[in-house]
């Protein structure tokens, strides 16, 4: 029971400080501090790196936790899982490429900065991109979930042949984070993108959990097919 209570704290702690750093009243400071430009050119390269090097640390303090085993799956059972797992890296990745990975993680504005080019706006969440005739542009898994990089972090979460105490705590704690962290990101992207953000929740794709077949993805077939030639 400590393991459960220390890792899910730390967790806590975690989520706590990667959701302060994500607030604008955390950009206006770094853009006191800073400069609107170098904000801009360098806060989400920053805040990248700080999740990632947070994330290492509290994996490496979880690792030194004592822990109880409370299940194992062995056999065939435990390689459907890992697919399971290695499904929710690949969703993960395909939703990266479909936002830009440069944008994503701020690469793009911290090189626009250096080369003395406009500085692009940085994401407003990870969320589809507003494209220059002022239309999100929504593919790959945005068709299925509004929120599919958040939603890839439960298979590989979940999926695991073996569940400990201390995984167990994690789980909950970064399920719940996800799941709540989602609900916040869809305030700032509709803040942020207005009536194209409107029209794409009204296509009726899923919040968070992702549906192969949802309104959203049949509407992109069914444009797909009226711009194919011979199409009536």
């Amino acid at each position: 029971m400590r393991t459960v209570t220390r890792m899910g704290l730390a967790a806590l702690a975690f989520a706590a400080v990667h959701s302060m750093l994500a607030t604008r009243s955390a950009k206006r400071i770094a853009a006191r501090w800073l400069g609107e430009q170098r904000r801009d050119a360098t806060y989400r390269v920053f805040f990248v790196v700080q999740s990632l090097a947070g994330f290492g640390a509290l994996l490496a303090y979880g690792s030194r936790l004592p822990s109880d085993t409370l299940y194992r799956v062995e056999g065939p059972g435990a390689l459907a899982l890992r697919i399971g797992q290695a499904a929710g890296v690949a969703y993960l990745l395909v939703g990266l490429k479909e936002v830009g990975v440069a944008q994503w993680s701020g690469y793009a504005n911290l090189q626009a900065w250096r080369q003395g080019l406009p500085i692009p706006p940085g994401p407003a969440a990870q969320g589809p991109e507003l494209k220059q005739d002022g239309e999100l542009g929504i593919g790959g898994p945005f068709l299925h979930s509004r929120h599919p990089l958040n939603f890839a972090g439960i298979p590989i979460f979940w999926l695991t042949p073996r569940m400990t105490t201390r995984r167990l705590a994690f789980n909950l704690v970064g399920t719940l984070y996800l799941v709540l962290g989602s609900k916040h990101e869809e305030l700032r992207l509709r803040e942020a993108y207005g009536e194209p953000y409107r029209r794409y929740i009204e296509r009726d794709v899923p919040f968070f959990w992702p549906a192969i077949d949802s309104p959203g993805s049949a509407l992109a077939r069914r444009i797909g097919r009226a711009q194919q030639p011979g199409y009536e």
